[in-house]
């Protein structure tokens, strides 16, 4: 994500544009989700019983797949190739012209099983939404609109404003976002937010709620959790950190050949899923998609320890071939699976720890691994864990902590191999957010 020159965003008329902005982005983004929403179930649910089947056939999840590479291949030859795939962080200033092509790829991406959340696409949706609501306007004007609408988009995903508030402040705290747009995003957020939960008897379009079923109230803060929950983020963090550089090893591999990714993305994860269905007996549900449905419930209440480390291993390869193979969408919700999966094999090693505890520590850690921001992961593992109640908030910090430290060697590895490769290497070309 790059600076934008700030207008002047302090004026009352920005601030009408952020609420009817707002609105619009937020009524955008609903309808994209429910899209996902709907298409999933009917890719994989209604279409196999339609069929006869009881159970959905590993050939089908294997075509649909097939189905959605070819529909990211036919997005390449629009306006814009796509854009920037999803390790390159979020963006509020790609051209209008692109939109249709990435939104287009991210349909094919998330409708037919790849490992990839909605978050990013709804920023591309919501900046697209600001752009033509002021197209004629000022450049300037035009970019706030923007970035407004991106805002107001990407809140609806996370059923709660204040997660995408945090986010935006953070932005604006490393210098990718100008601070004198802050309360106009703030604006957008709240009228976005009006639309999900509604006014009078307006129940608007219902907010989308994140949880992690099943977990029990942790009442109690003791020291060995504290001590094992350091543990887990260490090793949520590593398995974060794998898949993110594997994705982008993988992503390299395509330089002059973006036509390939796709169809090597495929591949892996294709045969990562025959692993984990054939070999593994993992069901197909627990490897693909972004891990937000029905899985999680699954994750949670798995007693097997074996079934939940291949789960960790194959779904954190299957998650990087869409981070790097040319695929759309976003990193943040497969990245708080993986967290809640390293949590789970915690518990089945030592049952004497509380699973709410080791739960957070994960999440936090994946996140922040990915998105380096501490803080929004921090917060989202704490709206994930909800159920569990306040005390569970060292452990947050705990991993949010400890992701962030990861995240910076990662970091500084780039550098170091940016300085063997470049002649003039700079190290403000590391990695975005």
């Amino acid at each position: 994500m790059s600076t934008p020159a700030a207008p002047d965003a302090l004026q009352p008329k920005a601030f009408v544009l952020a609420a009817g902005i707002g609105v619009l982005a937020a009524v955008g983004a609903a309808v994209f989700l429910q899209v996902v929403h709907s298409g999933e179930s009917w890719i994989f649910s209604d279409l196999p019983k339609a069929f006869g089947w009881n159970e959905v056939p590993l050939w089908w999840y294997i075509a649909m797949l097939a189905v959605g590479t070819v529909v990211v291949l036919i997005s390449q030859r629009l306006p814009g190739h796509t854009g920037k795939g999803p390790l390159t962080g979020f963006h509020f200033e790609t051209p209008l012209s692109y939109a249709p092509a990435i939104l287009l790829a991210a349909l094919g991406s998330l409708l037919f099983g790849f490992v990839l959340g909605p978050e990013a696409p709804l920023i591309i949706l919501g900046t697209t939404i600001g752009g033509l609501v002021v197209r004629r306007a000022d450049p300037k004007v035009r970019m706030l609109a923007g970035l407004l609408g991106g805002v107001a988009a990407v809140g609806a995903v996370f059923g709660n404003p204040f997660v995408t508030a945090f986010m935006i402040l953070e932005f604006a705290a490393m210098g990718l976002m100008p601070a004198v747009v802050l309360l106009p995003a703030l604006v957008a957020l709240g009228s976005g937010y009006l639309v999900q939960i509604g006014i009078g008897e307006w129940t608007g379009f219902g907010v989308h709620s994140l949880s992690v079923p099943g977990l029990p109230v942790y009442t109690s803060l003791q020291w060995g959790d504290l001590l094992a929950a350091s543990v887990v983020a260490l090793a949520a963090a590593g398995v974060a950190m794998f898949a993110r550089e594997a994705g982008e090893r993988f992503e390299g591999l395509g330089k002059g050949r973006p036509w390939l990714m796709p169809i090597l993305g495929f591949a892996v994860v294709a045969v990562v899923l025959v692993i984990a269905v054939l070999v593994c007996g993992v069901p197909a549900e627990m490897i693909l998609f972004s891990g937000q449905g029905l899985s999680m419930t699954s994750l949670v209440g798995e007693t097997a320890l074996g079934a939940v480390i291949a789960i960790v291993v194959l779904k954190s390869v299957a998650y990087a071939a869409s981070l790097g193979g040319g695929f759309r969408g976003g990193p943040i919700f497969p990245a708080t699976y993986l967290g809640v999966a390293v949590g789970v094999v915690a518990v089945l090693v030592l049952p004497g720890l509380s699973i709410s505890a080791m739960v957070a520590a994960g999440i936090a850690a994946t996140a922040t691994v990915m998105t380096r921001l501490p803080f929004t992961s921090g917060l989202l593992a704490m709206l994930l864990v909800a159920s569990a109640g306040v005390q569970v908030a060292p452990f947050a910090i705990v991993g949010a902590v400890i992701g962030f430290a990861a995240r910076q060697l990662l970091d500084r590895v780039d550098a170091k191999r940016a300085t063997g490769l470049a002649p003039s290497p700079s190290l403000q070309q590391t990695r975005h957010p």
